[in-house]
């Protein structure tokens, strides 16, 4: 069995879902092949997430893609996203021909493959099983005004009209709205895990230790890139609105590398709260290890993204070694914390708020422990799970071609 991957994109999590994808398929036997760009191939996340397995698959890399205006991922979306997509695809499928087909973040080509097209007709033509994984979508959160929601019917119809054999998103409410769409989309559409690695054995002394913290402070965290597109603004206006009688244990701690604006800030607002210890910055790339450090050592990790709707992987990491999150209440974030009890939800964008939250917390107003669908959640999201689910088709058409050879 021949399996194709197409990933164009190296930033974000992007080859880090190719790697888990393909060490699935390569331990089940699969000849895998990956068709990414070339700016991929080129990058240090390619070699730090594909290096180790880059030997084991071929790979084929598209010279059509263009760099994006920081220079720091490949144009996706967009006209010519688009084209460099499914003219990239189109010569593969001629070349490789293989069995089954994988879109990992397939939300930039979900809808125009489901509209009459040449790949989606060469798939079909070919037998070509494809599945894709979705992130997003017009259809993962409920909608109330009449253009949202003919978008939305719009989204579903498209994804129903793909040439898909399964569709995995990671949303929950998304699969509801699916299921409801249609009968086809009922029977291809699946919850998907948003897959961590294992967490490594680490007390939380230990991870205080490794990353020079203090052993009795309670750390309110905000972990990975330190941006404003995760909230660090909210959570530092926050910080200000303690005051002098919350508790002087009590610690913001900023760990990962952060953005200039974040600097910025810091030193222009919030010097003051850095000089006395209130705020804890660790400015710099954070090894796997260190990341999850950060997240043993907090007693709360915050998510105060303030337009993120989707999946938090350093939420699923949190309460993945029990620790709580107090997330910004929107989207995935609110769903998940809520439905399977992983800790608390405000406005972080009211500094007011989002403090009194805090104080709750910290001084034994608001108490938390986690429950059997907190247990559930994180063994749902696996990476076991993850990859149980991502070659659950390939393996049972392998199983029935080996059934089938048997009576030949």
């Amino acid at each position: 069995m021949r399996a194709l991957i197409f990933e164009p994109q190296f930033a974000g999590h992007n080859l880090v879902y190719v790697r888990h994808i393909a060490q699935a398929l390569l331990g089940l036997g699969v000849d895998v092949h990956l068709l990414t760009s070339r700016q991929a191939i080129e990058s240090e996340e390619y070699a730090k997430h594909l290096g180790g397995i880059a030997k084991d698959f071929s790979v084929s890399a598209s010279d059509l893609f263009s760099n994006s205006s920081k220079g720091s991922s490949v144009r996706v979306n967009g006209p010519g996203g688009l084209f460099a997509s499914m003219r990239s695809l189109l010569g593969e499928l001629k070349t490789n021909r293989p069995d089954h087909f994988y879109l990992p973040f397939g939300n930039p080509l979900a809808h125009a493959l489901g509209i009459p097209n040449p790949v989606s007709r060469s798939l079909r033509q070919q037998g070509i099983e494809s599945e894709i994984v979705l992130l997003l979508g017009k259809y993962a959160y409920t909608h109330t005004d009449l253009g949202s929601k003919a978008k939305e019917q719009l989204a579903l119809q498209l994804l129903a009209n793909g040439p898909w054999a399964r569709i995995h998103h990671i949303v929950p409410h998304a699969l509801e709205v699916m299921h409801r769409h249609s009968a086809r989309l009922r029977g291809i559409a699946h919850l998907l895990a948003d897959p961590v690695d294992p967490a490594p054995s680490m007390t939380k002394s230990q991870a205080k230790d490794m990353l020079g913290l203090e052993p009795s402070a309670k750390y309110i965290s905000l972990i990975g890139l330190i941006d404003q597109r995760k909230g660090v603004h909210d959570l530092l206006a926050a910080s200000r609105e303690l005051g002098p009688h919350c508790d002087p244990r009590v610690k913001i701690l900023l760990a990962g590398k952060n953005s200039q604006e974040a600097r910025d800030l810091l030193a222009a607002d919030y010097g003051d709260l850095i000089t006395s210890h209130r705020v804890i910055v660790l400015d710099r790339h954070l090894s796997q290890t260190e990341l999850w450090a950060a997240c043993i050592a907090s007693d709360v990790v915050t998510t105060p993204y303030p337009k993120h709707q989707y999946s938090a992987s350093i939420l699923i990491r949190a309460a993945s070694v029990g620790v709580p999150v107090l997330a910004n209440a929107i989207g995935w974030m609110h769903d998940v914390t809520d439905r399977f009890g992983l800790g608390w939800v405000c406005d972080t964008r009211n500094p007011n708020e989002f403090a009194q939250k805090i104080r709750d917390i910290t001084d034994g107003t608001h108490t938390h422990h986690f429950s059997d669908r907190s247990r559930a959640f994180v063994e749902f999201h696996s990476l076991s799970n993850f990859q149980s689910q991502i070659t659950a088709r390939i393996a049972q058409r392998m199983a029935s071609d080996r059934s089938r050879a048997r009576f030949n």
